[in-house]
């Protein structure tokens, strides 16, 4: 069987339907800049979601800010999404993840993300477009950068 992994390592970005989440691409378009990869959009939906006139607007948003950010998106259909997320970013050899910080009664997303892929960085942007990362243990690929600006949230003065 052909092996369909693309060599190429890039920065994948995971976005729900909100406008919000604008944030994350362009913290992606940022990161993938400083690294030199190139940079890609993902967006899961449940099976059973239905693309109401308003979730078709943000998407078509988010669509644009990936567009303007000169990176695909791909939106799927899956009850499964940090599984989907995990096969994705290891089909597109993804080099860092970027997701949103996740909140109170959060799926726990990055978790299982990070519990499927310990070896990939994950970057989350907080909702003033702070970057917060989970490392592997080792860096894998010494080409992933640390020198972008990364602010550390205090999580225990938000309690």
């Amino acid at each position: 069987m052909k092996n369909i992994k693309n060599e190429t390592k890039c920065v994948l970005v995971c976005v729900t339907p909100q406008l919000s989440c604008e944030r994350l691409i362009k913290a992606g378009e940022l990161i993938a800049m400083e690294n030199r990869m190139p940079l890609r959009v993902l967006s899961v939906f449940g099976e059973k979601e239905s693309a109401s006139s308003e979730t078709s607007m943000i998407l078509e948003a988010l669509y644009e800010a990936a567009r303007m950010a000169d990176a695909s998106m791909s939106i799927y259909f899956n009850d499964s999404p940090d599984i989907l997320a995990a096969v994705v970013a290891h089909k597109e050899n993804a080099g860092i993840l970027v997701t949103g910080f996740p909140r109170e009664r959060s799926s726990g997303f990055i978790a299982k993300i990070h519990e499927i892929l310990p070896d990939i960085p994950i970057a989350m942007v907080d909702e003033n477009s702070n970057i917060s990362r989970i490392l592997p243990q080792s860096t894998p690929d010494e080409t992933v950068s640390t020198n972008i600006d990364i602010q550390r949230l205090n999580l225990s003065a938000a309690k």
